[in-house]
């Protein structure tokens, strides 16, 4: 199988055993050995990290204290190179086999290069792993009953919002929802970001891009909400200035389920 032109990140704080989880499962169906380019950002980091990432011939990049989620996705994106990122947490498992996995690899950086998406979302649609929030949220507006048409009525800027995450509850979403999701190519949709939030879980982006405009943004957005006393660039993004570019947004069948083994504080 050939090389695919584009760079694994991994960003881990702690959760060790969820990082060693997610490596075995990138060897296992292959992923690893698509790319030569495979980093891992370990803040506060310890000798078991290091000899992890090591061992999957990762290459890691040391930083003694924690940075949080923007900080250090923005250093991890930072010691890579130019061209397509595939931006992961630690406790994101691979649960496609290589076959699949090169193919919708494949297929997203192809159209990422040629619609210029802000992000191509890589989450499994048919088992994202827990929490899902958004689906929830989803769900509370658009179910068919009294209460999601009440809330329609009552916030229809909201339940708009939240209409991309239709794909991950929808078979085909675009028979739902027609006027809004486009379905691309097999089970890859297109939607904007004025109804769908920004996701930090399982991306590929273009490294450029992701640092000049995803980080710039967060980093000037001023909140009093953040994780652990840092920025998250979820929370910083959940803006009119998201929702009013119509950045476009590519959601593949996805690849990666979240699976955190162990609770380190957020």
């Amino acid at each position: 199988m050939n090389k695919i032109n584009f760079s694994i990140g991994i960003l881990s704080w702690k959760g060790y055993d969820s990082l060693e989880n997610s490596l075995f499962s990138y060897k296992k169906y292959g992923l690893s050995n698509m790319t030569d380019q495979k980093f891992v950002c370990l803040p506060e980091y310890s000798e078991e990290g290091i000899k992890i990432a090591e061992k999957y011939k990762y290459k890691p990049i040391l930083i003694k204290q924690n940075l949080g989620i923007l900080g250090g996705f923005k250093s991890l994106a930072e010691n890579m190179p130019q061209g397509p990122i595939l931006l992961l947490e630690n406790d994101l498992e691979l649960i496609e086999n290589k076959k699949e996995t090169f193919s919708q690899l494949q297929k997203s950086i192809n159209l990422l290069n040629e619609h210029s998406f802000i992000q191509v979302r890589l989450r499994s649609r048919k088992s994202p792993g827990e929490p899902f929030v958004g689906l929830k949220k989803y769900k509370s507006y658009w179910s068919d009953n009294i209460v999601s048409r009440t809330k329609r009525f009552l916030r229809p800027s909201k339940a708009r919002r939240l209409i991309g995450t239709s794909i991950y509850y929808y078979a085909e979403p675009h028979k739902i929802h027609p006027n809004v999701v486009k379905k691309i190519d097999k089970n890859f949709y297109l939607v904007t970001s004025s109804v769908l939030n920004w996701a930090n879980l399982a991306i590929l982006v273009d490294r450029d891009v992701y640092l000049q405009t995803i980080i710039k943004k967060a980093e000037q957005t001023k909140l009093k909400k953040q994780i652990n006393g840092f920025k998250n660039i979820e929370i910083e993004l959940n803006n009119p200035w998201w929702h009013k570019n119509e950045f476009k947004i590519l959601v593949a069948p996805g690849l990666f389920k979240h699976n955190r083994l162990s609770y380190r504080g957020y």
